[in-house]
């Protein structure tokens, strides 16, 4: 069995797989003092574990306490996801290709294979909706052309909540709408909203404009599915992959 565990900046996510066959999946808050015991605790009966593939967002210094942690829970050593100037058929176009950040790189990398799958090109436009939002484009030939990174729908929110005295609104609910808000707390959540789904779709657009052709549009992270329906009126290829970041892990070292 091997184990994928992806580590942001404040939840752990993993999978735990038999050969192409996933048969378990989590998500937790990331413990800063016990990194990964309760991931440990939940897999302990699953069977014998004979890789772990780890990707980490975080510092050095918490890096290595989570591959000291998978050293001392497993007693394996981990298989660490890095971004590198090419993989999978797909080329990194950042300048200095190891500061685009892994989790990226391995959502980019899974997502221009489901795109290769479903439609025979690499064209895709991946975003990812996490502490921050995160969007990212491939042409149809595999080339990575750069992406756009703005504050998460939570992150807005509190800089909101912390700069004004009178808004008490700690997220934004999941049937949330576009209409413009007939009170203060609905022109908040319309307004983020529609801020973030604008600049989804007029990167969709920018790339069609250049390429000639749409990238098939796939939504991953937390607050994906809030962002879907409005996304999905718009372009009817949207789609919300929850795990693409650990998919993509399996293709990077497989």
């Amino acid at each position: 069995m091997i184990i994928d565990i992806d580590v942001g900046n404040t939840r752990i996510k993993w999978q735990a797989s038999l050969g192409d066959r996933r048969i378990d999946v989590g998500a937790e808050q990331l413990s800063e003092e016990r990194p990964l015991h309760s991931v440990h605790a939940t897999l302990s009966s699953q069977g014998d574990i004979s890789r772990i593939r780890l990707l980490s967002v975080r510092s050095q210094a918490d890096t290595a306490r989570l591959v000291d942690a998978v050293k001392s829970l497993w007693f394996l050593e981990p298989e660490m996801i890095t971004s590198s100037e090419a993989a999978c058929g797909v080329t990194n176009s950042y300048t200095q290709v190891n500061t685009l950040g892994a989790d990226r790189w391995s959502a980019i990398i899974a997502g221009a294979q489901r795109a290769k799958k479903a439609t025979g090109s690499m064209a895709v436009c991946v975003v990812d909706a996490g502490s921050a939002l995160t969007i990212d484009l491939v042409d149809g030939y595999g080339v990575h052309q750069g992406g756009y990174i703005v504050p998460g729908l939570s992150m807005q929110l509190r800089a909101l909540n912390e700069g004004t005295g009178n808004i008490a609104l700690a997220n934004i609910p999941s049937d949330a709408g576009l209409q413009p808000g007939l009170n203060t707390r609905d022109a908040l959540i319309a307004g983020i909203l529609l801020g973030v789904q604008q600049l989804i779709l007029a990167a969709v657009i920018n790339f069609e404009r250049q390429q000639g052709f749409k990238p098939l549009l796939l939504v991953t992270g937390g607050d994906g599915p809030i962002l879907l329906g409005g996304l999905v009126k718009f372009s009817n290829e949207a789609q919300y992959s929850p795990h693409l970041v650990l998919e993509g892990m399996a293709f990077l070292c497989p």
